[in-house]
């Protein structure tokens, strides 16, 4: 049964308002052109998520990414929201390309919860009935980049809570400001067409390094997996076949399996290396073995997958999952490897907490495991960059590991990096790092979006400009620069067989560009 209601009131509460480490998104240039930088500076417009220390604004070649300008920003007015910067273009050469970075930098050592009611609108605003899945855009090109998405995956009854009684993704601001919520295909949120109470319709959702959004459902009529456009607002059915309404399979023309509804899915890599798997249960939300089956799917940049499943990543079909609501998975960057995490209050080598697998010449083998740690919630997640890996180690409890292979080891060494206690989650149903390694948090059992600050001792985030943002110095012409330039006298002259225009200091030849 559903938790009470009684804890609705309780949990719209502030803790530590703006106690985020900081990073800068919204990079955009105000005075370049189709490339072409006007002025005697360059005029940065930046947001920042949350108070900084420091911000030292860059000026690097896009060649090598060499840093040729840097300026510091001083602590004081580095709050949280849009700000603007000059950044002088004396010592730029013509002829080269130029892009710009922002670094921020904050409060060293210090672990506190936020994106409580006093960073929103209405104190309810982070509350959910059955929050399963939340996902980061830190795709630094994308123009949505920071935003936080969350799903609610069941209406709540009755509908007290800031999701109304939808099903959906919810979208945020990197702020924690709200700003829409998103269901285009109206996804049905009764149950599934025998009645039985089969539906978690909106369970995880990830976004791509070259920023691909993927939702996966869980219920017996609607397809599987969805990709969804840039605002949200078109979605396209990945999995192409008929759905068997009774058992939520897609099939093709000969009866064979595509994808089941997804009780969870992972991505990694990008463009033609992108993979997926899916960890499918027939029937939606059944409680029992034998209903999940887990297949890996090299989908590259195709955009619909109509083939049968073949690549069936056995260690994780067929046993150890019995439940579709408490578990995650989460791919390494290779794609090679996947991690599985499912709560059970008492582990066993039949029910696991924590499993690692790995693509051999000889197919999928387990290489790790832990039957011992609750994940309470079943939630993992990689950061942007795969230095650090989450997950649920008990009530409250959050690690957060580094992650080696030894040469004396099987597979993967977890080394714990950082443990998290906080009391108004319990269990992470799912997680998720920001650009700036914030961690997302959402927990069904205390109906709750959350976000973390780790006790980071270097907190310094640099965010490049978007790939749009280059720019170079304008090309000089003869005619141009005698008109406008402020010199006492213009001549002409002849040297070597060539003409050159001599104003003031400065050289010329015929065809206007600089001679130094």
């Amino acid at each position: 049964m559903k938790k009470s209601l009684l804890l609705a009131g309780m949990l719209a509460f502030a803790v530590a308002a703006n106690a985020q480490h900081p990073f800068a998104y919204g990079l955009k240039s105000a005075n370049v052109e189709s490339g072409t930088v006007s002025g005697e500076s360059l005029t940065v417009n930046y947001t920042l998520n949350a108070d900084a220390q420091n911000v030292v604004v860059k000026i690097l070649k896009v060649e090598d990414g060499s840093v040729v300008k840097g300026q510091e920003l001083t602590s004081e007015g580095l709050t949280k929201g849009a700000h603007q910067v000059e950044i002088s273009l004396d010592g730029l050469e013509k002829g080269v390309e130029y892009t710009f970075s922002v670094q921020a930098t904050g409060v060293a050592g210090q672990s506190k919860e936020v994106f409580g009611s006093s960073d929103f609108a209405t104190g309810q605003a982070h509350q959910f009935w059955s929050p399963y899945g939340i996902a980061v855009d830190n795709n630094t090109n994308s123009e949505h980049f920071g935003r936080v998405l969350c799903n609610e995956s069941q209406t709540s009854v009755p509908a007290t809570y800031f999701a109304g009684g939808k099903v959906g993704i919810f979208e945020y601001t990197p702020q924690g400001e709200f700003v829409a919520y998103h269901n285009p295909l109206n996804i049905r949120t009764d149950f599934c067409p025998d009645g039985t109470t089969r539906a978690f319709n909106f369970k995880k959702t990830h976004i791509s390094k070259d920023g691909r959004i993927f939702v996966g459902v869980d219920n017996c009529v609607n397809n599987p997996i969805y990709e969804l456009s840039a605002d949200l607002e078109t979605w396209t059915p990945l999995f192409e076949g008929t759905l068997d309404e009774a058992t939520g399979y897609i099939n093709d023309a000969n009866g064979a399996l595509v994808a089941g509804p997804s009780a969870a899915f992972a991505i990694a890599g990008e463009g033609d290396n992108l993979k997926l798997v899916n960890l499918a249960c027939k029937g939606g939300q059944v409680f029992n073995y034998g209903n999940f089956t887990t297949h890996y799917y090299d989908l590259g940049t195709a955009t619909s997958w109509a083939a049968p499943a073949t690549n069936e990543v056995m260690p994780l079909s067929m046993q150890y999952t019995i439940s579709a609501q408490s578990v995650s998975i989460a791919m390494d960057e290779d794609g090679k490897g996947i991690w599985y995490v499912q709560y059970r209050g008492t582990p066993t080598e039949t029910q696991p907490a924590v499993k690692h697998v790995t693509l051999t010449e000889n197919g999928w083998e387990e290489d790790y495991s832990d039957i011992t740690t609750v994940a309470r919630g079943g939630g993992v997640a990689w950061n942007k960059d795969y230095t650090l890996l989450a997950m649920p180690k008990g009530n409250n409890l959050l690690g957060i590991y580094e992650v080696s292979y030894s040469p004396t080891a099987v597979g993967p060494v977890l080394t714990q990096k950082y443990s998290v206690s906080t009391p108004t989650i319990r269990g992470f149903n799912d997680i998720a790092f920001d650009y700036a390694n914030n961690v997302y948090a959402c927990d069904n059992g205390k109906e709750v979006l959350q976000q973390i600050q780790l006790p980071l001792e270097e907190p310094v985030c640099e965010t490049p400009a978007p790939v749009s943002e280059t720019f170079h110095l304008p090309t000089a012409t003869a005619i141009n620069d005698v008109t406008n330039a402020t010199v006492d006298s213009v001549k002409k002259v002849y040297e070597n067989g060539q003409i050159y225009i001599i104003k003031g200091e400065r050289k010329f030849n015929i065809m206007g560009v600089e001679v130094k």
